[in-house]
Order: structure tokens, then sequence, then C-alpha cells
């Protein structure tokens, strides 16, 4: 069985067409992989062309796990890796799949390992790519650099079958903090920030997300979470948000 596999979970926002969630399913076993997942599906993803187009993965197919909210199906998820190839200002930095899929397959040793892809016709919103500790693109041309939602699949379990195929450092780092422990933190901080008037209401979607990338650059630590999130209270109590004593200096996750 291919190393780490089942810690790397593929996740299909919105998926429109069952033929594409057949075909993913039938690149994942290709390439060693067994967990398909499916935000709010726009068609029934066990329907009989997804069968078809599974061939002898069909069994991917009928143990989809479909969730109904994006963080819900993160999870605790360490590390969620966003496509797109869409370049902007605020979707930085912005890696090729194949200059991180080594990080991206030492990331999986410490926790489970969340692939996003968006939906056939316009992929991942700004919202959803905001919950990714890492974004990535494909090599392609420039006259056509738009993948097939199952191809974008393959590239990506190939990419990452390569890389967890070699032989991965032993490292005695802390793992990074899951998905739902940084959303809370995220969510505390931009209160806070709210709160003291760094962040302004017409603002405050723009900045935060330069705050998210920049936390996501960070990759972020489960004790490194608490901290900031008793920096966070401790700024509160400061302010005059909150009554009472302060938060203890011993503990800063209290």
């Amino acid at each position: 069985m291919l190393p780490l596999a089942s810690q790397v979970r593929f996740l299909l926002v919105e998926p429109q067409h069952p033929g594409n969630i057949g075909s993913a399913a039938r690149a994942l076993k290709n390439l060693g992989f067994r967990r398909l997942e499916v935000i709010r599906p726009k068609c029934d993803p066990r329907a009989e062309e997804a069968r078809r187009r599974a061939v002898d993965a069909v069994e991917l197919v009928d143990g989809i796990t479909v969730h109904d909210d994006l963080d819900r199906g993160l999870g605790q998820a360490r590390t969620v890796v966003g496509t797109s190839r869409r370049l902007g200002k605020h979707r930085k930095p912005h890696f090729r799949l194949d200059e991180v899929a080594r990080e991206l397959a030492a990331a999986a040793r410490s926790g489970e390992l969340a692939l996003l892809f968006g939906r056939e016709a316009h992929g991942l919103s700004d919202a959803e790519l905001d919950r990714c500790t890492h974004l990535v693109y494909f090599d392609a041309s420039e006259e056509y650099p738009s993948f097939n939602l199952a191809h974008a699949v393959l590239l990506t379990a190939h990419e990452l079958r390569r890389a967890m195929r070699e032989p991965l450092a032993e490292g005695a780092l802390e793992p990074p903090a899951g998905h739902e422990a940084r959303e809370a933190m995220l969510q505390h901080m931009e209160q806070t920030l709210l709160g003291i008037g760094f962040l302004h209401p017409h603002t405050r979607e723009k900045m935060m997300r330069r705050i998210r990338r920049m936390y996501a650059r960070a990759g972020l630590t489960e004790s490194e979470v608490h901290i900031l999130r008793g920096i966070a209270r401790q700024t509160d109590w400061a302010s005059g948000r909150k009554a009472g004593s302060p938060p203890s200096a011993d503990d800063p996750s209290e």
C-alpha cells in the first residue's frame, strides 16, 4: 500500500457531473489513494455514470463521504491544499504543485492532508481558498491552463505519489494545528481586531485574507495557535471588551 495514503483526503467542492466523480475515483485507485469525498454535490455522486466511469474503482464511488459544509468536511485536517489556476495579489504565495509535493508528503506524516478541488465551471471561491494552508497550481500551457476536474485530481495524486515514494526525513518538529483550531483562532482574531479598530467593516474581508495567508505561511502548530488565542484574549481584556480578571500569563490557551 502507498505509504501515508490513509492520511490523504481528496475533496471535490460542488461537483456537477457524476462522470468526473467516477473518473476521479479511477485515478485515485490507479495511484494508491482511496479517500474520495464531496462537498455539497450538485449531482448524485453515486449515479450510474459515476460508477461506469470508475470502472474497477467502483468501491471508491460507493464509499464516498458526502459533507454539507466545507468546514465540517475539513474537520481536523492539519494541512489543507487548494488547487486554483487563477493568480492574484490575494492568492499568494501560490506554488506550482511539483515544487511543494515533498513538503505536502512530509505534512501527511504529521496528520491528515486535505486536497480541495473546485467546481468544473469556476473552481474554488476566495472564501474557500481562505481555508487553505497552501495554494497550488499545475504546470500548463499559458494558452489553455484550465484542467478538467478529474484530470486535476489525477495530476495531484500523481505528484503526491511520486513524493511519497521518496524517503522522508525524520523530523522532531511539532505538527501543524488542525483546521478547526486554526479557524477558531482566526475568527477570534478577526473579532478582536475589529474590536480594537485595526479592522474596519468595509475592509475586513481583504485584510483578513492577507492575515490568513500570512498565518498559512507560518505553518502554525497547536501550541502556537493557543498562544495567539491567548494574545487575543489578553487584548480583549485590556481593551475593555471583556470584564473580569486578565487571562493567566502562565497558560496562553486560557
